[in-house]
C-alpha cells in the first residue's frame, strides 16, 4: 500500500486520497484498527483541497485538457468502486453493481471518444444510471462518486474552449505543504493496518489492502506511461543525409 505520490499532479493526489478515504469508510475505520488516525487524514484532505481551490494550478482553472483528463479519472475511479463491489460480501451488493458493470460495459470506449461525443456520451449514460439504475447506485454506495463525475463533465463543457496553458504539475508552496501533511497521514495508516494484520492475522484486512493496492497499481501504471510519453518527447529527431 505504500505509494510515491511525489509525481501526481494535484488532481491526481487528491484523487487517490479521497478514494482511500473513501474505501476505509466503507470498510470502517473501527474495525480497520485506524479510528484514532482518521481526523488527521480527514483533516490533511481538506486542506489540500482549500489551497488546491486558491491555487492557479487548482483542477477548476485548468485548461480544457486537464478538465478532460479530470473527468476521466472520475470516471476511472468510479469503474473501480464498482468493479470492487461485484465481490462484495453480501449478495445484494454484488448483484446492484453486476447490473451497473453491464451498462459500464455497454460504454467501454467512453474516454477514447472526442470531447464531444464523449461529453454526450457520459450525460447520456450517467443520466440512465441516475434514474434507471438510482437504487442499484445507492446500494453500491456510488451515488456521490457519479455525482462528481457528473459535476466533472457539467465542468468540462463551461470551459470547452478554454486553451490556458497551465500546468497541471505546477504545485505552490501551500499545496505541496498540504499534500505533504496528506502523505503523512496516509502513511500512518497504511503502516497501522500493516502491523494489525502481522500481529492479529490477515481476515480483517485483505479485503482494504486488496483494494488499496488496486488503486496504487493504476497510479503507478498512469505514471510509467507518463514517463514513457516524456522520454519519448524528449528523443532527439535524426535526420538521414
Amino acid at each position: 500500500m505504500f505509494f510515491d505520490l511525489h509525481s501526481t499532479h494535484n488532481d491526481e493526489h487528491a484523487l487517490f486520497h479521497n478514494n482511500v478515504h473513501k474505501l476505509i469508510m466503507l470498510d470502517a475505520a473501527i474495525k480497520l484498527g485506524v479510528i484514532k488516525l482518521i481526523p488527521a487524514y480527514e483533516a490533511g484532505i481538506a486542506a489540500e483541497e482549500a489551497a488546491m481551490a486558491v491555487d492557479a494550478g487548482s483542477v477548476f482553472t485548468k485548461s480544457i485538457t486537464q478538465a478532460d483528463k479530470y473527468r476521466d479519472q472520475l470516471d476511472r475511479s468510479f469503474d473501480l468502486l464498482v468493479e470492487s463491489k461485484t465481490i462484495d460480501s453480501d449478495p445484494l451488493v454484488r448483484e446492484a453493481a453486476e447490473r451497473i458493470e453491464r451498462i459500464l460495459k455497454q460504454n467501454k470506449q467512453i474516454r477514447k471518444l472526442s470531447y464531444s461525443d464523449k461529453t454526450k456520451a457520459y450525460n447520456t449514460r450517467n443520466k440512465k444510471l441516475n434514474t434507471e439504475y438510482a437504487a442499484d447506485l445507492t446500494t453500491i454506495g456510488g451515488t456521490n462518486s457519479l455525482a462528481k463525475q457528473d459535476a466533472a463533465n457539467e465542468d468540462f463543457l463551461t470551459r470547452f474552449g478554454d486553451r490556458a496553458n497551465e500546468k497541471a504539475a505546477t504545485i505552490s508552496g501551500n499545496v505541496k505543504a498540504a499534500r505533504t501533511a496528506v502523505d503523512d497521514a496516509y502513511e500512518a495508516i497504511v503502516e497501522q493496518i500493516n502491523a494489525l494484520a502481522l500481529i492479529n492475522g490477515d481476515a480483517d484486512y485483505a479485503d482494504f489492502i486488496d483494494k488499496v493496492n488496486y488503486y496504487v497499481k493504476y497510479y503507478k501504471d498512469l505514471l510509467a506511461a507518463r514517463r514513457g510519453r516524456k522520454s519519448d518527447d524528449d528523443t532527439p529527431e535524426t535526420t538521414t543525409k
